[in-house]
């Protein structure tokens, strides 16, 4: 019974999980941080959205901790909005929106980018004390808006007023930098006559302006003015941008020309030398005193160059260092990021990022799950931070616990940067049924190809086929395929020979969706047939290499029998019989010398000659007088012992030791 009870728990439990979709939250909007400037006593609201299963509830915090909510400020836990009324300096700091989703007793949170609050204004003069300034005309001259209060604004203005409070006309000859100063190129008599100069202050949005003090100015007449020749009197140079944002470099040039536009003209080059032109990123300032390059990175970071002329001369070119700054920079794929991840295996998260070039380098990361700062409460062998604490491994993840967000901060001298992303668990794809690996068939036989799965009910699976090299989401050719049961079976008995041959080898099933896949693989063998390709192409390369090792044997065997043929005829056309004598212990040449050969013919026919007493005259021997027999031997010269030559076909020292014998009496039988 009670195993029973258990298989029944386990029933309902799997058929549980398989119903329960679960997505973390996921924030969509903001979608990167942004700085929000409004104006005083502004009512507005700023928002924030995020995804999720099931759907997320919202919270906010105020400089990292939770917000507090009160007349001024207040949120919409559903919506995920935020709302000020009567916006002040009060209300000014970092606001981040918490998406946040139960799992179980698990919180998940995602924190969304910040928005930095400031409230636009420009505080009044620290001072409005009156300076005095004298220069003499034609010379170079500026006035500096002195003693300023604090400006806030998305852009700031400067501009400069008379004693009336008339806004001074800009002309060729004037320039204010980002500080606010006014620069003359040179100065004439009718700026000495407006005397009373005031900077005035001002900001976007804003309907007032801000004056400073009196700067009292005088000017000294010249009598008769040449051409002076173009000077640096101002850049820039060092100012630092945040990446990303639009850089303006300055440049300011003294001189005066006699001739239209009596003013130096500005150009820019870069540091190859070459002249900037107004284009793709770069701008310029009417007056090309300001070079404006848009979307700085960290290869913008460099000297600039700029350059005066008018007809009395040229001037230097002058550097403008460009000066890019940043908080940390994660590197390619440092930030956390959005995951999903089957279970049984585990996640990894980096949070590895570095300065601006040539900058300090950031402190180390600090880590966040669903906004709880990492610590001792953190169990460190299923949380494991390794790379000198940058990388976090999750181990074996489960769908009913490991469902989380993941924060990391990283800081450095300029400001922090903050990354999340979330982590979703799925249940594996299971094979619930499968055939057979591999299935030996006679033609006639059935072949099982049925594969079914489940998964995460947030998955629709997709079954992908490959045999032969041939990939598809339908079935091969031949298979009786049912889409909503997957059964899937070929029937060979259908088959004629070649259908049937066809069928043999390979069938991969591939169980996939977006975030995990499972292979089945067939091996399909006839057995009244021959084996299958890999197989016969297997055995046909080893066969190949048997016989071509039997072929150098056999071929190494016939150059060794053909050297030794050779060898031994050679040995043969050059036999020396002498060499073989003397190895014999013989001396052929002196036994020549001793012997030699006398000249012989056979002896006439005279019945008269008495053979054995005495000897006939070499004179009277004719050869042809004497009838030759139809057995020739030697015994017709009185040697009747048998004869023959050595083995080498030669006779030299055979008869060397024997006495010669006498030839025997003439008879009829020797006639």
């Amino acid at each position: 019974m009670s195993s029973l009870l258990l298989v029944v728990l386990a029933v309902v439990t799997s058929v549980f999980a398989q119903s329960d979709v679960r997505l973390p939250p996921n924030v969509i909007i903001p979608d990167s941080p942004k700085v929000v400037y409004k104006n005083q006593k502004a009512d507005f609201s700023l928002p924030c959205q995020a995804k999720g299963i099931p759907e997320p509830s919202y919270e906010w915090l105020r400089g990292g901790i939770p917000l507090i909510v009160s007349p001024q400020i207040t949120f919409d836990s559903v919506k995920g909005d935020i709302t000020f009324n009567d916006f002040t300096t009060r209300e000014e700091g970092v606001f981040t929106c918490v998406a946040r989703s139960m799992f179980g007793t698990t919180t998940v949170k995602s924190f969304a980018p910040t928005y930095t609050l400031k409230q636009s204004r420009v505080e009044e003069f620290k001072t409005n004390a009156t300076s005095s300034v004298v220069a003499e005309e034609y010379s170079y001259t500026k006035l500096e808006c002195a003693n300023k209060g604090e400006a806030v604004g998305e852009e700031i203005g400067y501009n400069w007023y008379d004693f009336s409070g008339n806004q001074i006309k800009i002309e060729d000859r004037h320039f204010i930098d980002q500080k606010g100063t006014l620069h003359f190129s040179y100065v004439t008599t009718a700026d000495g006559n407006v005397r009373q100069y005031k900077c005035g202050i001002s900001a976007t949005g804003l309907s007032y302006i801000q004056l400073g003090g009196i700067v009292l100015l005088t000017i000294k007449t010249i009598a008769s003015p040449t051409a002076i020749s173009p000077q640096i009197q101002y850049t820039n140079s060092g100012t630092k941008f945040i990446r990303f944002t639009t850089a303006t470099l300055e440049c300011f040039f003294s001189g005066y020309d006699p001739q239209y536009p009596n003013v130096p003209a500005t150009k820019w080059y870069f540091d190859d030398g070459n002249e900037i032109i107004a284009t793709g990123r770069y701008s310029f300032s009417a007056d090309h005193r300001r070079l404006i390059i848009s979307n700085v990175d960290e290869a913008d970071e460099k000297n600039y160059y700029c350059q005066a002329q008018n007809t009395r001369g040229t001037s230097n070119k002058e550097a403008v260092f460009l000066d890019v700054t940043s908080s940390p920079i994660f590197y390619p794929n440092g930030a956390p990021v959005d995951q999903t991840i089957s279970e049984g295996k585990d996640a990894v998260f980096n949070c590895n990022a570095r300065s601006a070039r040539g900058e300090t380098e950031p402190d180390y990361p600090v880590w966040y799950i669903n906004g709880q700062q990492v610590g001792s409460q953190t169990d460190k062998t299923k949380f494991v931070f390794t790379d000198g604490n940058k990388k976090l491994t999750i181990r074996s993840l489960k769908k009913a616990t490991d469902i989380m967000c993941i924060q990391c901060s990283v800081s450095n001298p300029v400001g922090t940067t903050w990354a999340d992303g979330c982590l979703n668990v799925l249940l594996p794809i299971t094979i619930l049924k499968q055939p057979a690996a591999t299935q030996e068939i006679d033609h006639g036989d059935t072949i099982d190809l049925t594969v079914t799965a489940t998964t995460d009910p947030s998955q629709n699976l997709t079954y992908r086929w490959k045999h032969n090299n041939t990939e598809s989401l339908n079935p091969p050719p031949f298979v009786i395929y049912n889409p909503s049961t997957r059964e899937a079976h070929i029937n060979t008995s259908n088959l004629n020979t070649d259908q049937y041959e066809s069928v043999r080898g390979i069938y991969i099933i591939n169980v996939t969706h977006v975030f995990d896949y499972h292979v089945v693989e067939v091996n399909v063998i006839l057995k009244d047939k021959p084996k299958p390709d890999s197989v016969a192409q297997g055995a046909t390369f080893d066969m190949w290499i048997i016989g071509l090792i039997i072929g150098l044997i056999l071929l190494i065997l016939v150059v060794i029998l053909i050297i030794f043929i050779i060898c031994r005829k050679q040995q043969e056309g050059a036999y020396n019989v002498d060499k073989k004598e003397t190895g014999a212990g013989l001396d052929p040449e002196k036994e020549l010398k001793d012997k030699g050969f006398d000249d012989y013919s056979r002896p006439v026919y005279n019945e008269d000659y008495d053979f054995p007493n005495k000897p006939p005259n070499k004179a009277d021997l004719e050869y042809d007088d004497v009838p030759i027999g139809d057995d020739e031997s030697l015994g017709e010269y009185g040697y009747e012992a048998d004869t023959h030559f050595n083995e080498d076909g030669s006779f030299i020292g055979i008869y060397q030791k024997r006495e010669p014998q006498p030839p025997p009496h003439a008879t009829e039988s020797t006639i």
